[in-house]
């Protein structure tokens, strides 16, 4: 999957969950699986209370940085 310089490759744990990009506070964020696959998901950080939006192809997660809403 070829994305442009607007997304950014998270990191995702060995159980799947992903950790906040913003504040590293939340360690499970959401958990995805090997086959998962979404479009401009957005999940809320209860942490730092903002709201991140994210790209999920084939178990690999993208945050989009062009798109963060402001709290």
């Amino acid at each position: 999957m070829q994305l442009g310089p607007e997304y950014v490759r998270i990191p995702v744990t060995a159980d799947g969950w992903i950790t906040c990009p913003i504040c590293r506070r939340n360690k499970r964020l959401k958990r995805i699986f090997q086959d998962e696959s979404a479009d401009h998901v957005a999940l809320y950080c209860k942490d730092c209370k903002r709201y991140v939006h994210l790209r999920i192809h084939e178990g690999q997660c993208f945050e989009s940085r062009c798109q963060h809403h402001a709290s």
